[in-house]
């Protein structure tokens, strides 16, 4: 049957098996004899499976054969680094060690612990130019704030001293006053006494009368001059209260003056001290420096890059760009063996799969010429089946 031997030249024709790979692994196809090839519904079913196993497996060794011979052009570029000339392969291991060199700086800078946000970046950076008179005028503010808050505190205290004498002073006048009432009852009763004495008994009083007036006009001058003296010094303390008092409320106009020229600063600058806004600055400073040191690397890696990729393009290298990602292995032989020897574990897994994936697919295509071998009544079916699959397939 000449159809027959055309189905399998044409599958054979898109399964190509490498010239290097083992008869070694197993086939998954389940077995004919397992397979009632009379039940119209296992048949079919049973072809449209190894059918699938068919196409799998050719879409298989077409991913394995693009792949491997990405492979190979890689190897062929390692052997292709031998022939550059003296001057070209010194400039590619100069710009290869230039890359790895800025690609270290460049992964310092991006895990720094102590990187300064984005955020207080940009917002120092606008206000770089206040940020020196700022920090300047926020600690003189700040001095001026604690020198406020003790002029307040000692004026407190002259303050509560003034009340105190006031007091005090209130108290010796009461007390006075109330000496002086006891005083005049003392004399009214002595001379009430002496009255009786003298007119209701006869005797004689006169002395004791000049007596007790003498004792308490005396008692009463003494009482009236401390009054005085008492009644001055609550007028002093008064008076120094009110001083006190006039210069505490032109203190706290200046407090609170003070605090909102700070909070307005703070404000400005998103800080809550001098402190804050100063370990900014140099937080700023360093990482200014930092991040133009950082531009200028990116600018070099540029530039070794796109030379190292120029030189290997004008020895047409089939990938310039993977050797970026790489750049050790030209600088350092023993890290291009160890490239090398990846490629080559990497084609070998490939031949692997290349002959499990292409047996699979001689096997399948096998199971199908035998059936149509052993079973003629059923071959135009399977090859409509062969056909509308691969017309399903486009």
């Amino acid at each position: 049957m000449g159809f027959i031997k055309n189905l399998v030249e044409k599958w054979n024709k898109r399964v190509k098996l490498p010239e290097d790979v083992e008869d070694e692994e197993e086939k998954y196809l389940v077995g004919v004899e397992n397979v009632n090839l009379a039940d119209e519904y296992e048949r079919r079913k049973y072809i449209e499976s190894l059918l699938e196993q068919v196409s799998d497996a050719t879409k298989q060794v077409d991913a394995c054969n693009s792949e491997y011979k990405t492979i190979n052009h890689y190897l062929q570029d390692i052997e292709q680094l031998e022939y550059l000339t003296p001057d070209d392969r010194r400039q590619v291991t100069e710009h290869a060690k230039a890359i790895i060199h800025l690609s270290v700086e460049g992964q310092r800078y991006e895990e720094k612990k102590n990187r300064m946000s984005d955020e207080d970046f940009e917002r120092m950076e606008k206000l770089e130019n206040d940020a020196d008179d700022g920090a300047k005028r926020i600690k003189e503010a700040e001095d001026y704030q604690q020198l406020i808050r003790n002029d307040l505190k000692r004026l407190e205290g002259e303050k509560q001293a003034c009340l105190f004498r006031r007091s005090e002073a209130a108290v010796n006048m009461n007390n006075l006053r109330g000496m002086a009432l006891i005083t005049l009852i003392a004399v009214a009763a002595c001379i009430l006494i002496l009255s009786v004495l003298q007119f209701g008994l006869g005797l004689e009083a006169r002395v004791g009368f000049y007596l007790t007036a003498g004792a308490g006009a005396i008692a009463l001058t003494a009482i009236y001059m401390t009054y005085l003296d008492a009644q001055k010094e609550n007028t002093r303390a008064g008076r120094s209260l009110n001083k006190v008092i006039l210069l505490q409320n032109r203190v706290k106009i200046r407090y609170v003056n003070n605090t909102n020229l700070l909070e307005y600063l703070y404000m400005k600058f998103g800080i809550s001290s001098a402190a804050e806004l100063e370990k900014l600055r140099k937080q700023y400073a360093e990482e200014k420096e930092e991040r133009e040191r950082i531009r200028e690397n990116r600018k070099e890696m540029t530039y070794s890059q796109s030379e190292l990729i120029k030189i290997l393009k004008s020895y047409r290298f089939y990938d310039p760009m993977i050797w970026l990602h790489q750049a050790q292995a030209l600088v350092d032989p023993k890290e291009m063996v160890e490239v090398r020897h990846a490629l080559i574990l990497r084609r070998q897994k490939l031949r692997q799969r290349l002959d499990f994936n292409s047996q699979n697919a001689s096997a399948a295509q096998e199971q199908i010429r035998t059936i149509v071998a052993e079973y003629p009544e059923y071959a135009k079916e399977i090859l409509k089946m062969i056909s509308d699959f691969e017309t399903g397939e486009r």
